[in-house]
């Protein structure tokens, strides 16, 4: 597939590397920079410099011939922009933006669309964030989340405990306890020097304390399988944001609707635009520093059962979720931007709970989008480097590598894994014996993503494959 990608930040880069990956025919384009200067070394597409929403632009990076155009630049009016112009002038098949400005995601149905402005899909990063916030919320004791199926079956991970009920026991016993609607996925475990392994073969595995285990299963059963691994933490019920953004704003409003909710917002004019934002809620609105550690027992926020820090500033998300958990006790989620700060919570002894980047989110939901070759739904976990997929089984035992066909019989990619299978509306555990049918839809775990191109191969029909002379 032809895809041009406008915006040369973090995550247009993050998705060209793995639609490249991926085998797609990408180019960039973007205004000058040192980094978009550096890009066409780093990966192999094609670069082009420009304004992304002018005609000559778009003109240049091919327009006329591509089949997806997915704006992620940084304003919200460009992205616009751009999808117009390459529905109009040059009839681009497909539009994906990227929009952060509330007014326009509030207004989205009557303004983007068929009858509206080309755009075919609108990619929120305040919608992707809260969607991971509220199952970290919903579901305590989780690490990563992804659904699929629409929303009906789960991929998530968690870390095992000395109080889980498998602790210690043999991989092949979670299959005991948990009956025919789960099915682990993966198991990563730190070695004596803090290295990391992802084990091959995990049926002759035990679960050990502090492995993190990715697992499939039926949305409505996460908490009876987080219970195999580990002691489940308490349900929240106080929870407080720090952030008077559009992230925030719309954070606390969804969670109101099942928490107790105060947010903190240091700005005077945000935290005015917020509490008249929320005014229909029942989330309370303060203008305060939420390191004051006088404002924090004076609202008795030390009594709070989560603090999610969710400021425009990295720096402040990481030393007021350090304040709430060293001085406090409070359990914290920092949303942050650099990667860099990963390994403040990737050891047992960090004092931040857990950290969010919306980047993984945003480009999740943009593959999602760009739906193609029988993919219907990914999701990226730690960091990009694996994946979750669903499959929609096409085609006939005559045009498919995998209908008809015995799952003993089939030979995966390296580190792939397979998961649940909803057939018609059944949740079915895959066997040696099963057999796999048009319709079928399949979740597939990638240790490595970079196998995903192999695992698209095998699944997609005859007919979608491209002769080797055009």
């Amino acid at each position: 597939m032809k895809i041009i990608i406008l915006g040369s930040g973090d995550v247009s880069l993050e998705l060209a590397k793995y639609l490249v990956d991926a085998g797609h025919a990408v180019t960039i384009a973007d205004t000058a920079s040192e980094k978009l200067a550096e890009i066409a070394n780093r990966i192999d597409l094609r670069v082009v410099v420009g304004n992304p929403a002018s005609p000559e632009t778009l003109r240049k990076a091919g327009a006329k011939n591509t089949e997806l155009l997915v704006a992620t630049t940084s304003d919200d009016e460009t992205n616009i922009t751009a999808c117009s112009v390459a529905h109009f002038l040059f009839k681009t098949t497909r539009t994906i933006a990227r929009l952060r400005a509330h007014d326009y995601l509030e207004e989205r149905n009557n303004l983007f669309g068929k009858d509206g402005i080309p755009i075919d899909h609108i990619i929120a990063t305040e919608d992707e964030v809260t969607k991971i916030i509220k199952a970290k919320v919903d579901f305590p004791g989780i690490n990563a989340y992804g659904a699929f199926c629409n929303g009906s079956l789960v991929v998530v991970s968690t870390k095992v405990t000395a109080e889980g009920k498998l602790c210690g026991k043999l991989v092949a016993d979670f299959n005991k306890f948990d009956a025919a609607d789960a099915v682990v996925l993966a198991i990563y475990r730190k070695d004596e020097n803090g290295r990391e392994k992802y084990l091959t073969k995990m049926e002759n595995e035990v679960f050990v304390e502090g492995d993190e285990v990715f697992y499939c299963c039926i949305k409505e059963n996460i908490k009876h399988h987080l219970r195999a691994f580990r002691a489940l933490p308490v349900s929240k019920r106080y929870i407080t944001i720090a952030g008077g953004t559009h992230i925030a704003d719309y954070m606390a409003r969804t969670l109101s609707e099942n928490y107790r909710i105060k947010l903190i917002e240091a700005d005077p004019q945000r935290a005015k635009r917020t509490a008249i934002n929320l005014h229909s809620s029942s989330v309370q609105v303060f203008n305060a520093d939420p390191t004051d550690m006088d404002f924090i027992l004076e609202e008795n926020l030390d009594k709070t059962d989560l603090y999610i820090s969710a400021t425009p500033s990295d720096e402040t998300n990481i030393m007021s979720s350090l304040i709430m958990r060293r001085m406090h006790n409070v359990e914290t989620a920092a949303i942050i931007k650099s990667e860099g700060y990963l390994q403040l919570s990737d050891n047992e002894r960090s004092e931040i709970g857990t950290v969010i980047l919306p980047k993984e989110s945003i480009i999740s939901a943009m593959l999602t989008s760009i739906r193609q070759e029988g993919v219907e739904s990914v999701s990226l976990f730690r960091q990009g480097k694996a994946e979750a997929i669903e499959f929609i089984l096409e085609g006939s035992k005559s045009s498919s590598k995998i209908i008809g066909k015995k799952f003993s019989d089939l030979n995966l990619p390296k580190g792939v894994t397979l998961g649940l299978v909803k057939r018609e509306r059944k949740f079915v555990r895959i066997d040696d014996s099963f057999v796999f049918e048009p319709k079928d839809h399949l979740i597939a775990f990638l240790d490595d993503h970079t196998q995903m191109r192999k695992l698209v191969k095998m699944f997609r029909p005859d007919s979608f494959w491209i002769p080797s002379w055009l």
